[in-house]
C-alpha cells in the first residue's frame, strides 16, 4: 500500500501548522496532526514507512532538554530515519533544531553566543534563490522570526538563508528535507492566536519593549499581501514531493 501519511508533530496548541494546512489542501494526502507532541512515546508514532511526508513544528524547549522533554528524543530518532529513507522533511524552529541535531549539527542557547532572541518580522538575508523551498522567499519583505537558540552549522552544511544575528536561518538537511529557523505558516490571524497567549506577549515584550504587540500585528499585515503568495510557491513544492513519496 502507498504511504499517504503526512505527519504534523506539534509541540504548543496555539503553534499551529496554518499556511502548511492551506497548502495540503485537496492533495488527498491523510494528514495527521498530532498535537502537544510532548507528552508522545514512540508508541504514538507511524513508521518512516508509513509516511508520504514528515513536518515538525516549533516550540519553547530546548533541542537537547531530552531529560525534561523525553519525547524531543523520540522525534530526533524519526527525523534522522526520515533523512535516511528519503521521506521529505520540514523542521520549522524547534523542528529545525531537532532536524539540525538528528543531522549531528550542534544547537546553542543565543546567550552563550552572545544573542538575545529574534523576535519579529525581517527579511531574509543571503538567500540561495536556487533552492526551491527557501528560494522564493528570497524577495519576502519579511518573515517572523521567534526564536532564542541557533543552530550552528558545520563546514558541509548547506545554508540557504541568514540573518544579522542567525548565520543559519534555513537549511537543506538532505535531498528533500529543509529546516526553517523562521516562520512561513504564520498568517496575521494566527500571529494574532499567538499574541493572546500570556506566555508569547510577555516573551515579546521583553524582547521588543511594551509596543511589541501593535507592532508585531501591524508589520504582519504590512507584509502579507507580498509575503503570501511567495510562501504559497515555497509550500507547493513542499506538497509536490509529499504527492510524489505517496506515489512512489
Amino acid at each position: 500500500m502507498p504511504a499517504r501519511t503526512v505527519l504534523i508533530l506539534q509541540h504548543v496548541e496555539v503553534e499551529k501548522p496554518g499556511m502548511i494546512l492551506d497548502a495540503l489542501d485537496g492533495s488527498g494526502l491523510d494528514i495527521r496532526n498530532l498535537i502537544d507532541i510532548p507528552g508522545a512515546s514512540a508508541k504514538d508514532l507511524p513508521a518512516v514507512a508509513e509516511l508520504a511526508g514528515l513536518v515538525v513544528m516549533g516550540g519553547p524547549m530546548n533541542a537537547d532538554d531530552l531529560a525534561g522533554h523525553p519525547a524531543l528524543k523520540v522525534e530526533r530518532e524519526l527525523l534522522a530515519d526520515a533523512l535516511r529513507h528519503g521521506v521529505p522533511t520540514l523542521g520549522i524552529c524547534l523542528g529545525a533544531q531537532l532536524l539540525a541535531r538528528a543531522r549531528g549539527l550542534a544547537v546553542r542557547p543565543g546567550s552563550e553566543l552572545g544573542r538575545s532572541s529574534e523576535i519579529g518580522w525581517a527579511p531574509l538575508l543571503d538567500v540561495d534563490r536556487d533552492d526551491p523551498v527557501v528560494g522564493p522567499l528570497a524577495d519576502a519583505p519579511g518573515v517572523l522570526h521567534w526564536h532564542g537558540d541557533r543552530i550552528v552549522p558545520d563546514p558541509g552544511t548547506r545554508v540557504l538563508a541568514r540573518t544579522d544575528s542567525t548565520e543559519c536561518q534555513a537549511f537543506r538537511a538532505g535531498p528533500v528535507a529543509w529546516g526553517l529557523q523562521f516562520h512561513p505558516e504564520v498568517t496575521p490571524r494566527l500571529l494574532d492566536d499567538w499574541l493572546a497567549e500570556a506566555a508569547f506577549a510577555t516573551e515579546a515584550e521583553d524582547a521588543l519593549g511594551a509596543d511589541a504587540i501593535d507592532r508585531l500585528r501591524a508589520d504582519a499585515r504590512a507584509v502579507a499581501p507580498a509575503l503570501r503568495p511567495l510562501a504559497e510557491r515555497s509550500l507547493a513544492h513542499l506538497r509536490s514531493l509529499f504527492e510524489a513519496h505517496a506515489d512512489r
